[in-house]
Parts: structure tokens; C-alpha cells; sequence
């Protein structure tokens, strides 16, 4: 009888301080901790293991990179299929009738565990689900609109490179006005220069939007760092008033493996894919 009662006083209590926890707003601490335990994983909604991945795009970094940046640092085995404006048409034709370019579009990944996928956030949203990187449960719609404001910012660059009118004062345009717009904008969501170490836009813990920010990121710092080989085009540093992004930028960088990967010669060059008209002449 002594035993039952110690025994129900114990559950009880836990009982209290799970209820006392839950309706604290901490709710989701519980569920966190919960899931760990089910799935051995972080995140809100883990999935299995991936094994094998294979990567379909075109010989770019453009929306592939951020994938490439987690496959890299979380060690998932993959290899690439890659092609160009020319192989392109027969590539999307085999995609297209395979199932696997489901919009007739790229990057797309196949997995030896019989996963196929498109679309950029989704499967970097899937593959951080596999390796305990996805977001929280209550930080999904933080997780959401950081992408979609990476989307937003990426449309801006790629807009201005890709035209085959691209001016240096176009360039010059994107530099000094849309390009801070966008910084200021994810210095205000970037992590606190407090946490020296674990400097993530989520808190403490790495997640797939993390690799999506650092891309912009990147990806704007080498440009602005690009002077087409005419040294009377200015550089600058695109990081130098956001000491918020450039101390997570250097956090990212310096990770073991994402560096191994980012210094590597495997790695697919920063390419503009035109001179600003101004210097075609020039460089002709």
C-alpha cells in the first residue's frame, strides 16, 4: 500500500508539472522533447533516412547550391546529373516522361530509398527533415517566411544577371539601393552578435533555412566582389553594415565540412552569365 501511494504521489506531480509546463505557453518544449525521443531526431516532423541522393541541374550553383550546402555538411551521400542549355531540351523531355521533373523544371532529387522530388524549398525543407534539421513546430512560420523572403531577395539578383542587357549601372542600382534593402531586411531577423557560436536565425540549433540564407548571402558577397576582369570596376565588401549577417556568413563558413566543400575544386564557379554591355567591347 506504501508503494502504491508513493507511486501515485510521484505521477501525480509529474502529472502537475507536465500541465503546469503546457499551459505556461512552453507547450512546445513538451512536444519537442517528445518527438526527440520518438524519432531520435529534431525537428517538427522527421522523416526516415534519405540514403543515396541524386541531383539533377544544370552545371550552376544558382537554386541547387543551398541544397548542395546541406547535403554536404550533414554528409548524405550523393552524386549529380548535370547538363547545359543544349542538353537541356532532351534532359527535360526524359524528365518529363520519367515523372521526375514534375513541372518540367530543375533542381529535382531521387533517393535510394524511392523519394523524388522537386521545387528548391521542398527538397531542402525534405532533406533537412532526414537529418534533425527541420524547424521546430512553433517556428514553422518563422522558417516560412525566412524562405520566402530568400526567394524574393534571390528573384532580385538573378533578374538583373541574367538580362542580356546588363549595365554597370544597373549594377550600380542593385548595389547601392536594392541589395541593402533586402540586407536590412535580414539584419533585423538575424541572429544576436551574443551568441558568438550558435549565431542561427533560429535560435541555438542549425536548420535548413540556414543553408538558404547563407546562399543569398554568398551569393551577393561574390558578386559585389566580381569585377568582370576590368579593374576600374569598383568592389566592395556587401556584408560591411550588417555586422549581424556578416558574423552569421562567417559562422557558416568556417563550419568543417561546408568550408572542405565551399574551398573544394569540385565546386561549380561564381559565373555572371553577362558583361554589363559597357565592357563587352572591352572584353570582346
Amino acid at each position: 500500500m506504501a508503494n502504491s501511494n508513493i507511486l501515485l504521489q510521484v505521477s501525480f506531480t509529474f502529472f502537475a508539472a507536465f500541465l503546469s509546463v503546457y499551459y505556461s505557453g512552453k507547450g512546445h518544449l513538451i512536444n519537442r522533447f517528445v518527438s526527440e525521443i520518438i524519432h531520435g531526431k529534431s525537428g517538427c516532423c522527421p522523416v526516415p533516412d534519405v540514403g543515396n541522393v541524386t541531383l539533377h541541374y544544370f552545371t550552376l550553383r544558382e537554386r541547387a547550391e543551398a541544397i548542395r550546402f546541406l547535403l554536404e555538411d550533414s554528409q548524405i551521400p550523393y552524386k549529380e546529373i548535370n547538363f547545359n542549355d543544349e542538353s537541356w531540351p532532351a534532359q527535360k523531355a526524359w524528365g518529363l516522361e520519367s515523372g521526375l521533373y514534375t513541372f518540367g523544371q530543375v533542381p529535382a532529387i531521387s533517393t535510394s530509398t524511392g523519394v523524388n522530388l522537386v521545387q528548391s524549398h521542398v527538397i531542402l525543407r525534405y532533406l533537412g527533415r532526414s537529418v534533425g534539421l527541420d524547424c521546430d513546430c512553433d517556428e514553422l512560420h518563422v522558417c516560412d517566411t525566412l524562405a520566402a523572403g530568400v526567394e524574393d531577395f534571390h528573384a532580385a539578383l538573378s533578374r538583373l544577371i541574367w538580362d542580356e542587357d546588363f549595365s554597370l549601372e544597373q549594377r550600380d542600382a542593385y548595389m547601392n539601393k536594392t541589395m541593402p534593402m533586402w540586407l536590412s531586411y535580414f539584419e533585423k531577423l538575424a541572429p544576436s552578435l551574443a551568441n558568438l557560436e550558435t549565431a542561427f536565425f533560429l535560435g541555438d540549433r542549425l536548420t535548413w533555412v540556414d543553408f538558404l540564407v547563407f546562399y543569398v548571402l554568398e551569393n551577393n558577397v561574390e558578386f559585389c566582389q566580381h569585377s568582370f576582369g576590368n579593374n576600374k570596376v569598383l568592389v566592395v565588401d556587401a556584408l560591411e553594415k550588417f555586422p549581424k549577417l556578416a558574423h552569421f556568413y562567417r559562422l557558416m563558413s568556417k563550419r568543417p565540412r561546408l568550408s572542405k566543400y565551399i574551398r573544394s575544386k569540385r565546386r561549380i564557379p561564381f559565373t555572371v552569365p553577362y558583361i554589363p554591355k559597357q565592357l563587352r567591347a572591352v572584353n570582346a
